[in-house]
C-alpha cells in the first residue's frame, strides 16, 4: 500500500512537471532555455535527448542530435555557440523582447551585446499538442540554425576559424592580456569547408608565419622545426592535441605566448574547456621548460 502510494505520488508529480512545461508561454520557453544553458547545456551533448526535446520541434531536435552523435572526438556543424551565434563571448544587456504570435507559431526576439556590439536573435516558435517549441533560430547573416545543422553535409565550399597570435609590448589594448605586457589577439581564416575544424586550426596555427603583420603588429610564437598535428580529440569538452616536432623557445616572455596561443585557438569552439597539449612523448609545459 505504502509503495503504492509512492508510485502515484511519483507520477502526479511528473505529470504536474509536464503539465507546467507544456504551459510555459514562448518568451518563457526561451528564457529558460538559456538559463539551462548555463546549467547543462542541450548543445552538444549524447546523454540526454530528452534534454533537447524539452525546448524544440522533432525536426531540430533530430538535427540537434544526430550532430552531436555524429561528429565524434571532433567539431561538428555547430562551431560556436547557437544561442550567440559567437565563438568568443563577453555578453552583456541581455534581454527577450515581446513575442510576435499567431495561432499556431510566432517568432520571440532576443538582443544583446557581444564585446560592446549589439545583435539579434529571432526565435521561431510553434504551438504543438506537448506545447510551444522552437523550431528554427534566424540570425543576423540570414542564415538559420536547421540551415547550418542540414548544409554540413553537402556545403564543402569554406568556412572561417580563428588562430590567435600575439601583439607583443601591446598590455592588453587590442586583446586578452597575457605574460609580459603583450595581447593574445584573434586572426581569422578562410579555410575548406570541414567536418575537423579544431584540427585545421592547429594546424594553421602551426604554418602562420613569425611575422604574421596586421595592425597591430602580430607575431607567431609557435615556431620550430617540423612541427605538425598528429592527432586531436575531443572527450568531455578536454582537447587532447598531439604534435610531432621540434618548438624553439627563445626566453622567459615565450612561455605564456605559446601556451596562450593553442588555447585561445583550441577554446574557441564551445565543445572545448580544458587542453592537454603533447609535442611527441612530452606535455607542452615540459616541452617550453
Amino acid at each position: 500500500m505504502f509503495l503504492a502510494a509512492i508510485l502515484v505520488a511519483g507520477s502526479s508529480i511528473s505529470s504536474q512537471a509536464q503539465r507546467q512545461s507544456r504551459q510555459m508561454s514562448p518568451e518563457q520557453l526561451v528564457r529558460d532555455l538559456y538559463r539551462q544553458h548555463k546549467q547543462r547545456s542541450p548543445f552538444f551533448q549524447t546523454r540526454s535527448r530528452t534534454l533537447l526535446d524539452r525546448y524544440f520541434t522533432r525536426n531540430l531536435t533530430d538535427l540537434l542530435w544526430q550532430d552531436a552523435r555524429s561528429s565524434g572526438d571532433e567539431v561538428g556543424a555547430l562551431d560556436g555557440d547557437p544561442l550567440f551565434n559567437a565563438q568568443d563571448m563577453e555578453i552583456t544587456n541581455f534581454a527577450i523582447g515581446e513575442p510576435n504570435l499567431l495561432p499556431g507559431g510566432g517568432t520571440v526576439p532576443v538582443t544583446f551585446e557581444n564585446f560592446g556590439k549589439e545583435h539579434v536573435i529571432i526565435f521561431s516558435v510553434k504551438r504543438e499538442p506537448r506545447g510551444w517549441k522552437i523550431g528554427d533560430l534566424l540570425y543576423e547573416d540570414g542564415t538559420t540554425l536547421v540551415q547550418i545543422l542540414r548544409n554540413e553535409k553537402t556545403d564543402h565550399s569554406s568556412q572561417t576559424i580563428k588562430i590567435y597570435l600575439v601583439a607583443v609590448g601591446d598590455d592588453g589594448k587590442t586583446g586578452r592580456k597575457i605574460g609580459c605586457g603583450d595581447s593574445l589577439v584573434p586572426a581569422t581564416r578562410t579555410i575548406k569547408k570541414t567536418a575537423a575544424p579544431l584540427t585545421a586550426a592547429i594546424r594553421e596555427l602551426l604554418i602562420t608565419p613569425e611575422q604574421a603583420g596586421g595592425t597591430p603588429k602580430l607575431e607567431n610564437f609557435w615556431k620550430g622545426r617540423n612541427l605538425r598535428v598528429q592527432s586531436v580529440s575531443v572527450r568531455n569538452k578536454t582537447a587532447t592535441i598531439q604534435l610531432s616536432g621540434e618548438l624553439f623557445v627563445a626566453g622567459v616572455c615565450d612561455t605564456p605566448r605559446i601556451q596562450g596561443q593553442i588555447e585561445e585557438t583550441a577554446r574557441q569552439f564551445p565543445t572545448v574547456k580544458k587542453l592537454e597539449v603533447f609535442i611527441g612523448k612530452r606535455t607542452l609545459a615540459e616541452a617550453i621548460r
